[in-house]
């Protein structure tokens, strides 16, 4: 399945003192393009907590002022109470980043909450691989 693809542009508060985009927000880029892939597969409930447990990202080429933007987020693995996302972040060179963060789903207390069978059936479309059990 083809990943999920959102569109957006740099904004002049995205750049840093060299007039490219700050590192920091290549993950503003990809949580943006997560939040729009979950919500495009009927994931829209605020009443869970999604902390991030791991962050990292390659950078390729710079993004400056008013580059367009076109990310495309895919799931690399579902977890039991985990999705590991990677986002392939391009501007008007190619491939600018990619960054790679995985999420784990919490309860308001932040014990752990599984995805029943429906739910992880609605995010297979996003995966770019077969399921995977976290261990």
């Amino acid at each position: 399945m083809p990943p999920f693809v959102h569109s957006s542009r740099v904004t002049f508060a995205d750049t840093d003192a060299s007039g490219i985009v700050y590192f920091a927000n290549f993950f503003r880029y990809a949580q943006e393009a997560e939040v729009e892939a979950l919500a495009a597969h009927g994931f829209t409930r605020l009443d869970m907590r999604y902390p991030r447990v791991h962050a990292e990202a390659d950078f390729v080429a710079p993004l400056k002022f008013r580059d367009e933007i076109r990310t495309e987020a895919a799931l690399t693995r579902i977890g039991s109470t985990a999705l590991h996302w990677q986002f392939t972040i391009y501007g008007p060179q190619g491939v600018s980043a990619i960054v790679r963060i995985v999420v784990s789903r919490r309860m308001g207390d932040f014990s752990p909450a599984p995805y029943t069978d429906e739910e992880r059936k609605r995010l297979e479309p996003l995966l770019l691989g077969p399921i995977f059990e976290e261990k």
